[in-house]
């Protein structure tokens, strides 16, 4: 996704009067449209650009008495040269009665000219008493191609020219893609920001460069970039999930592409709590060696950072601008539906469908990674296939799979496992989860401390045994679940 040029050179070629660009970018579309203004109209087009604090200006120079818009728009509409008007800071004043009617006029008086009259906002905010005169346009943030030119551009800056010679092409590669998702504005002041006080760089500079990442995209409010080593190893059973994720890892290679296969678009895994859908999400992003990117749902209709809609669908333009990457969106049911808002016309229903038609026609290679405790409450429209290319079910770890989840907690804490009674600790934990398992491993590991003495199997059976289980206080839920699976979806477990 780049600056739409070609779209907008044939809408002014068109003679298109009114266009709404929707983007937060003002620098860069300003930028972009006097570029247009020159390669269009040459010298003969002039460009001015108006906001509330300005009034309209051309090349520095102020329109005397334009700070007020409907004067601006009387020397737009008596202008007769070739020009280019933006107008910012208008989504504040566009449902104004007299403002849509001198939109109106301003619509009348450009027509067959070869003026254009460019909206830019943020948000979307047309009356419906305008939407037969004027074009929308997103603007969307800056794919691969536009990023290094910014990029490039950030280090031509520089006045230190060993530090910009120490740039391997291979590295200002992965410069570029550590910083696909972010603004203009964003990738330029990032790039400055790390290379303050530097004389050389390394490989080093990329996680410097995530990390700013990490915090611009956290201003979203709706979106977290998720920083995980968490591997498909480092989870105690779901061999199935596991040999579909290496098997799926294989369309990366342009042996893939050329054999016709696709990307792949996703899974939902769904089940029993604790049971590891979370770490699976997260094993998929260090596995494909892909960034994490969370949606946080409950921020979306939070109302803070605006309409749910606008927000949502700025959250996935992030997201597309960032592919490849892994959308992380946990406990699913708890937002894209809710009870009774499905049919409604309500904000939950619209983003149901702006989402569902965006898992079937989304272009960029943006992976999906959901999670669902309650599958009873999601829609079949999102269940079927071409939404999500699988449907895995988890369900409590069987005895290997104990085993297995005991041996990785202990020896990520530091203890050999094979001093233990595995099969003794597997067989007496029969019903608890993954997560009860490593409480289980926490709480020996407490308890041995504070008695001076070393981990042994009494210590994590007694631990164990003081857990009353989700099996057991949600049984009913969990049986109801398993028939649910038993036809409609993958075993997660081999």
């Amino acid at each position: 996704m780049a600056f739409p040029k070609e779209n907008l050179k044939t809408l002014i070629k068109a003679q298109y009067p009114i266009i709404y660009l929707v983007s937060w970018e003002e620098d860069r579309v300003e930028k972009s449209l006097n570029t247009l203004k020159d390669e269009i109209y040459g010298e003969d087009g002039n460009f001015y650009s108006w906001s509330t604090t300005k009034g309209l200006v051309n090349s520095g120079s102020k329109v005397d008495g334009s700070d007020d818009i409907m004067k601006a728009f009387d020397f737009a509409i008596d202008s007769s040269e070739n020009t280019m008007f933006l107008i910012k800071d208008f989504h504040y004043i566009i449902s104004e009665p007299k403002v849509i009617r001198k939109l109106k006029d301003t619509y009348a008086a450009f027509r067959n000219l070869n003026k254009t009259l460019f909206i830019i906002s943020p948000t979307l905010k047309l009356p419906y008493e305008l939407e037969k005169e004027v074009n929308v346009v997103d603007i969307d943030l800056p794919d691969a191609e536009e990023t290094r030119d910014i990029f490039e551009d950030t280090l031509r800056t520089i006045v230190n020219e060993s530090l910009v010679y120490s740039f391997t092409p291979e590295l200002k590669d992965d410069c570029v893609n550590a910083l696909l998702g972010l603004a203009a504005i964003e990738i330029e002041l990032a790039v400055k920001r790390v290379l303050v006080n530097k004389n050389t760089v390394d490989n080093s500079i990329i996680e410097e460069l995530l990390e700013e990442k990490v915090q611009i995209i956290r201003k979203s409010g709706t979106l977290e970039f998720i920083r995980t080593d968490v591997q498909l190893d480092g989870i105690g059973g779901l061999g199935n999930i596991k040999d579909w994720l290496n098997t799926r890892h294989l369309a990366f290679s342009n042996e893939a592409k050329e054999f016709g296969l696709d990307f792949p678009k996703g899974i939902l895994i769904m089940g029993i709590s604790g049971c590891g859908k979370s770490l699976c999400s997260k094993a998929v992003s260090t596995a494909w060696n892909l960034p994490l990117i969370r949606l946080e749902l409950n921020q979306v209709y939070g109302g803070v950072y605006g309409t749910p809609e606008e927000v949502f669908r700025r959250s996935i333009k992030t997201v597309e601008a960032s592919a490849p990457c892994v959308l992380w969106i946990d406990e699913i049911e708890a937002g894209i539906t809710r009870a009774g808002e499905k049919t409604s016309d309500s904000p939950a229903s619209r983003i149901f469908g702006y989402f569902l038609t965006w898992m079937q026609e989304k272009q960029q290679p943006v992976f999906i990674t959901a999670t669902a405790n309650q599958i009873d409450l999601l829609p079949p429209e999102l269940l079927r296939k071409g939404r999500f290319d699988e449907i895995f079910f988890v369900t409590l770890p069987s005895r290997e799979e104990r085993k297995e989840i005991f041996r990785i907690h202990l020896l990520s804490r530091g203890k050999d496992p094979d001093v233990f009674d595995l099969d003794s600790l597997a067989k007496n934990t029969e019903g608890l989860s993954g997560s009860e398992i490593e409480q289980a491993v926490i709480g020996g590991l407490f308890e041995s401390f504070s008695n001076n003495k070393e981990l042994d199997d009494r210590e994590l059976i007694i631990a164990a045994s003081s857990i009353v289980p989700l099996s057991i206080t949600m049984r009913e839920e969990i049986s109801s679940l398993e028939r649910w699976a038993a036809d409609r979806a993958q075993k997660a477990s081999r």
